[in-house]
């Protein structure tokens, strides 16, 4: 009943997405992470020529939170605090949520995949076919009924494509929320905090600073875009950039050999593009990556900036601490160490990018 198939032209556009975000984000391993000297150029000007980042303006924005977005916030949590029911006397409306048996026919014929129980099905935002939803609209929890429905000619099973079903449906029941009453015993019950008005101030709060970072983030990337668009590449190194395509491509071999393909034929089945366009996204990628980490690197070199192997380890503890672990919780859970992820996902060039952006937001100007 459900469409879930994936196009090529989505295949083609996850590919090119996942390509793309490898560009912005090495280590060794060990109890510590080490930093990589993979750029360790005496001159950089051999391979670029380095955009003016001093005085870049960039958009200001005022983070504010209004009211009603902390109702919102709110709404959300005291649903999320409800519980559900299961309304057995109810009639569907056009945004019910049901739970119901049903058993389709061809002629008179049961057909294969046209029969499930106990689904719950959203009437306003489900995925079966056109008419199915709509015709348990009006019918009330208990009730069995015949409704009509056409699958669409250009349907996934070609023997159920542009042909007649009857579907026998059986409502069990109507899912329905039940909401606890907004005020300072649920506060107390469901938060840190005694009362509404400090709950909500505590929101605000939480609001407007993610606000803030939002709009930091936006504008270093703002600013550093404007550098590396103004910068031109003289030539690639040509150990870096292989490296990078090489990662990609083993990283897409792996996923192919995960699921039993052969390399080209997981790009054409699964990602609809040939090996040569693989390739050339591949390129175009690294390109980008290395791009992007020669001016970082050339940045930093400008300003004196010293990658220490310790402030870098104990970014990548301040990310651990955020999340809400320390080093020995992450491991138990996770099986490897938070260097050895940092490691397989290029974690020192995001910990780079920060500390770089860092410097060149006090020479930006807001506008």
């Amino acid at each position: 009943m459900n469409d879930e198939g994936v196009s090529r032209e989505h295949r083609f556009s996850l590919l090119t997405a996942l390509l793309v975000m490898m560009v912005m984000l090495v280590t060794g391993c060990g109890s510590k992470a080490n930093v990589p000297d993979r750029y360790d150029y005496d001159d950089f000007s051999e391979y670029i020529t380095l955009a003016e980042y001093k005085g870049i303006e960039y958009e200001a924005y005022n983070a504010e939170v209004s009211d009603q977005e902390i109702r919102d916030y709110v709404d959300i949590a005291v649903a999320d605090s409800g519980s559900t029911i299961q309304n057995t006397t109810g009639t569907v409306g056009a945004d019910s949520v049901v739970n119901i048996n049903y058993l389709g026919k061809l002629n008179g014929v049961e057909f294969d995949g046209g029969a499930a129980d106990d689904v719950e099905l959203d009437i306003a935002d489900n995925n079966y076919i056109d008419g199915f939803a709509e015709g348990i609209i009006g019918h009330k929890a208990g009730e069995t009924f015949d409704i009509n429905v056409t699958f669409p000619e250009n349907y996934g099973n070609e023997e159920l494509a542009g042909q007649d079903a009857v579907f026998t449906i059986t409502v069990n029941y109507i899912v329905e929320e039940e909401l606890p009453e907004y005020n300072d015993e649920w506060v107390k019950n469901n938060t840190e905090y005694s009362s509404v008005k400090e709950y909500e101030k505590s929101v605000r709060e939480e609001l407007l600073a993610s606000r803030q970072q939002d709009a930091e983030a936006n504008a270093r990337q703002s600013v550093f875009s404007e550098i590396v668009n103004n910068t031109e590449v003289v030539k690639y190194p040509e150990d870096n950039l292989q490296a990078r395509i090489d990662k990609i491509t083993n990283s897409y071999q792996e996923y192919a050999k995960a699921g039993g393909y052969e390399f080209e034929e997981y790009l054409n089945d699964q990602m609809g593009i040939s090996l040569e366009q693989f390739n050339q996204l591949a390129k175009q990628a690294s390109e980008e990556t290395v791009k992007q980490e020669l001016i970082l690197h050339a940045i930093a070199r400008s300003e004196g900036i010293e990658m220490k192997a310790d402030d870098y380890n104990k970014y990548l503890i301040k990310l651990l601490e955020d999340a809400g672990y320390t080093e020995e919780t992450y491991k138990e859970e996770k099986g490897y160490t938070i260097q050895e992820y940092a490691e397989d996902n290029d974690l020192f060039n995001a910990y780079l990018y920060q500390t770089v952006m860092n410097k060149v937001m006090e020479y930006s100007i807001a506008k």
